[in-house]
Parts: structure tokens; C-alpha cells; sequence
């Protein structure tokens, strides 16, 4: 053979990007346009499945207010925010049912609480472990919100009258700049490694830490549209907390069963690694 046809024969890999882990490779690209259907693909699955869904949000309402509740019987009302503004960092992990609800519905299959409930047995080691790394970056997240108001409001006691008192001070604004990028800054990171990690695991039945690279590449590949995506998520989760919690029994589905077709489109059935 001739070292012209033994080149001919030979698989060209220059073509291919230099990607970290195969699993980046299921990345397109997408536009803010897209941003839209997600939602409206979201919606039509809420309504499907409104029973399963809004139950299934509920539950973690319950949790919410039993966490809420918790907070005020132990002397800590000042964390009773940042608590519930949780659900934004275990987002994720939350999502997991109705992601599996919408992965049932595509595919003509009935789902039922228990089912949403039990997702995570179709890859159990990868989303527990992704459960358990949001759980622990809440509880690190709590620990930090209580040594801000302690640094913002030094010699104020926890009570609700004392914070109340100060919170239009320039103490409660520095407090309320502060808090707020530090927010910011745990959304961002758990954004870009858990946006899309969960239901790839969940569909492709993927390892953790390629899912995680995976997700924080299509985010950063897609940043025009993720912004607005992200953007989409704050005002429906602010909703949804701004009534109580009780709007969260629409918004936490509707973002969920979104996410699961922001995922399908970002990673395409027909893209593999």
C-alpha cells in the first residue's frame, strides 16, 4: 500500500475539537430564541402531568415551610431568607422528578409520584453524589449568611423587631449588596456544573464529574442564551417565594419540565461523544 492511500485510510482526528471529556461533544449551540420554546414545552408538560407535578412540588413547598418554621422556633429568623432562596442553589437536585416526568412523557409513558420520586435509581451513584454536593453547598451557604448578617449587624440579636429596625440603615444595605453577590456567585457556579449535569445523568446514564464539565461547557458555550435562561429561573423562583411559596407549585414545574428541554436541545438525541 502507498503512503497516499495508507493517509487515505488512516482516521482524520484534526477535525475534532481537543474536548476534555467525550461527553462535551453532545454540545450545540443554541439562541435565545430557544429560550422561549423551553418554556412553552415546559408549559404543555405541566399541564399533561399537573397532578404529578404540582404534587411533587409541593412536597418540597412543605419542606420549605417546615425549614422556615424551623429556622423561627430556633432563634434564627434572619435566616429564614436565605433558607428559601436555597431552592435557586438545590434547584438541581429538586429537578430531578420532573425531569423524569417529562423523559416519560416524550417517550408515551404514564408517570406517577413514585416514579418522580424514585429518579434517581436510573443512576443512582452519579445523582446522589451531584443530591449530596447542592445539599452540602446549601448548609456551606447558610453557614456564610449567618457570618454576614453577624459582620453587617454587629451587637444586633436575631430577633425580627431588631432586624426589621435596622434593615433600611446603611447597615441593611451593605447587608443586602453583600448577600446578595454572595448568592450570586454560589447560582453562578452551581449553574454552570449542575444546569444540565442532573438530566444528562438522569437520560444518558453518564458519570458525575464528565456531566458536571459537560454542563459548564454548554453553558459557557451558550452564554447569550444561558443568561437569559438563568435570568428566566430567578424571576420564576422570586414568584413563586413572593407568594408565600405558594406560587412555587407552578413555578418549580415549569422550570423543571424546561430545563429537561433546554437539555434535549443543548444535547441532542442525535449527537454522541
Amino acid at each position: 500500500m502507498s503512503q497516499q492511500a495508507l493517509h487515505d485510510s488512516t482516521p482524520d482526528h484534526t477535525a475534532q475539537p481537543n474536548l476534555l471529556v467525550r461527553e462535551m461533544a453532545l454540545v450545540v449551540d443554541v439562541s435565545t430564541d430557544d429560550v422561549w420554546r423551553w418554556l412553552a414545552e415546559g408549559w404543555k408538560d405541566l399541564k399533561a402531568n399537573a397532578s404529578v407535578s404540582m404534587t411533587y412540588a409541593g412536597l418540597f413547598v412543605i419542606f420549605g415551610f417546615a425549614l422556615s418554621f424551623g429556622f423561627y422556633f430556633m432563634g434564627w429568623p434572619y435566616l429564614v431568607l436565605p433558607g428559601l432562596s436555597g431552592f435557586l442553589l438545590v434547584g438541581p437536585a429538586v429537578g430531578i422528578g420532573f425531569y423524569e416526568i417529562s423523559r416519560r412523557s416524550a417517550a408515551g409513558e404514564s408517570a406517577s409520584l413514585l416514579e418522580a420520586l424514585l429518579a434517581f435509581r436510573r443512576n443512582t451513584l452519579g445523582i446522589m453524589g451531584l443530591g449530596i454536593a447542592l445539599v452540602f453547598l446549601f448548609q456551606v451557604w447558610i453557614r456564610l449568611s449567618f457570618t454576614v448578617f453577624a459582620i453587617s449587624f454587629p451587637g444586633v440579636m436575631p430577633e425580627w423587631s431588631d432586624i426589621f429596625a435596622r434593615v433600611l440603615s446603611m447597615e441593611g444595605v451593605y447587608f443586602g449588596i453583600a448577600i446578595t453577590a454572595l448568592g450570586a456567585v454560589f447560582a453562578t457556579l452551581i449553574f454552570f456544573a449542575a444546569g444540565f449535569a442532573m438530566p444528562l445523568m438522569l437520560d444518558r446514564k453518564t458519570i458525575l464529574i464528565p456531566s458536571m464539565i459537560a454542563s459548564a461547557y454548554a453553558v459557557g458555550r451558550n452564554k447569550v442564551a444561558m443568561v437569559l435562561w438563568a435570568g428566566l429561573i430567578v424571576v420564576f423562583t422570586g414568584l413563586g417565594l413572593a407568594t408565600a411559596c405558594l406560587g412555587l407549585i407552578i413555578t418549580l414545574p415549569l422550570i423543571g419540565h424546561a430545563t429537561w428541554h433546554a437539555y434535549k436541545q443543548v444535547m441532542p438525541e442525535e449527537s454522541s461523544p
